[in-house]
């Protein structure tokens, strides 16, 4: 229904109704005066009119329209029956306060504001035409029984009371069973959300168990296969014809195929218990750098890919986590000399300095270093996805190229420990660029320099 919200204040219609046929009886028939009860009688029709328009369907723009009409007409036919009565303007005006608070219960309070002025201009006319009369009244003033007429103005004041009280309480009881629906639904809600942090609880306590358990196994397997890589070494210390040669090389191979891989997995699996610890300490970035290129050294030269450095520092002794910071270089390195087939992989370092030092507390520098290749390329719908564990790009390239597929999740979660940024852009067939950045303090030395 569009009048849901007044539907309680349609009692004031029957009120309306009652009282306008109650005058049109006692003066039409107890005072022989048809006109004036036609008068009462037809307005009391178009008010009772409006009870079953405003329970339709109806539009509320229209249902609104007509009822504002069918009550002005309604407020000139009790006018026009009051000059008949021959009441007095001083008498009669009192009677025009109930159009205001009846517009302002059945349609809202700003239709009841309009009203006012509508009232006051209505007031007008009645005092106008007690000094200019225009229609000749049928009874006199004196005929008229007032006090009746005083009973009914205080018995429909009265129904108008009983009626806003009934609505008001009618609301409370609306707003108590609502108010109690919520709490039911609050309370229900609360047993949901503890039931599902219980049950994140146990999913997390699931996870760290089986990350426990990759970090046990990872351990174990990792000391007999350093045994079986030792033995490895040993035996190819000894006279080997050139076919056991060959295939000791590949148990090599394999061996620290598996041993990367398996060391990847212990990695990710103290990150994940967040058990690595970031250091703080003074180290040279230039031999940390020449250090992660050294390792992959080998393995570029068998593919015929250059390796090249290019640094912008103004010092490259500073103070941060060598360690970590290696480590996520050497795994950049790594993965671009394994997908570069030919070419060249660049490594960039240069210093983001902060502001001027005066500012305090100064903010830390930055670290920002860049791996360039010229390789196969990231195709961009997994771009976003590419330091996460195990996404479909990783699963794609572990098929071809082999490896964990931990490498960039672990370069994410080292980033992160340090406080830093990670990220990558790729053209498929045109190589990728994978950068990291991480706040780094001068050392001593290179603040003095």
């Amino acid at each position: 229904m569009a009048w849901g919200p007044y539907q309680r204040f349609s009692d004031l219609l029957f009120v309306s109704v009652v009282g306008h046929l109650a005058f049109a009886v006692f003066f039409g028939f107890f005072y022989g005066q048809p006109l004036i009860g036609a008068c009462f009688g037809v307005s009391a029709a178009m008010v009772g009119a409006l009870l079953p328009l405003m329970r339709s369907n109806v539009a509320a723009t229209k249902v609104r329209v007509i009822a504002h009409a069918a009550l002005f007409a309604n407020m000139l036919l009790v006018m026009l029956g009051q000059i008949w009565m021959g009441q007095p303007p001083q008498a009669s005006v009192w009677w025009l306060v109930w159009w205001p608070m009846m517009v302002a219960h059945l349609l809202g309070w700003r239709d009841g504001v309009a009203w006012v002025p509508v009232s006051l201009l209505a007031a007008g006319a009645m005092w106008w035409h007690g000094l200019h009369p225009v229609l000749q009244p049928r009874m006199d003033a004196h005929e008229l029984p007032m006090h009746l007429l005083q009973m009914g103005f205080l018995l429909i004041g009265c129904g108008v009371a009983l009626v806003v009280r009934r609505a008001y309480e009618g609301y409370q009881r609306d707003i108590a069973r609502q108010q109690a629906t919520i709490r039911a639904q609050q309370l229900e809600l609360t047993e949901h959300t503890a039931h599902l942090e219980d049950m994140l609880q146990a999913l997390q306590q699931a996870n760290l168990e089986r990350t426990r358990l990759f970090a046990q196994l990872s351990h174990e397997v990792r000391t007999p296969l350093n045994g079986v890589l030792g033995f490895a070494q040993l035996l190819g210390q000894t006279p080997l014809s050139e076919t056991q040669s060959r295939h000791l090389a590949q148990i090599n191979q394999c061996g620290a195929t598996l041993l990367q891989m398996v060391n990847e997995v212990l990695d990710f699996s103290r990150l994940e218990e967040r058990t690595a610890r970031v250091e703080q300490v003074p180290f040279d970035l230039l031999c940390v750098a020449q250090e992660a290129m050294d390792m992959v050294l080998p393995v570029a030269l068998s593919k015929g890919v250059t390796l090249r450095m290019e640094r912008d520092l103004a010092g490259a002794d500073m103070i941060g986590d060598p360690l970590r910071i290696k480590q996520v270089m050497l795994n950049l390195l790594a993965n671009a000399v394994k997908f570069t087939p030919a070419g060249e992989v660049t490594l960039r370092c240069r210093m983001e300095l902060a502001a001027p030092e005066h500012e305090r507390p100064r903010p830390p520098d930055w670290l920002h270093i860049e791996v360039q290749d010229c390789g196969i390329g990231v195709p961009a719908s997994a771009l976003p996805h590419l330091f996460e564990p195990f996404c479909e790009a990783s699963d794609r390239t572990i098929a071809r190229y082999g490896g964990s597929g931990l490498g960039l999740a672990i370069c994410k979660r080292l980033v992160d420990a340090m406080g830093g940024r990670i990220g990558a852009s790729s053209e498929p067939g045109q190589g990728s660029l994978f950068w990291f950045s991480v706040p780094v303090a001068q050392s001593t030395l290179a603040a003095a320099a």
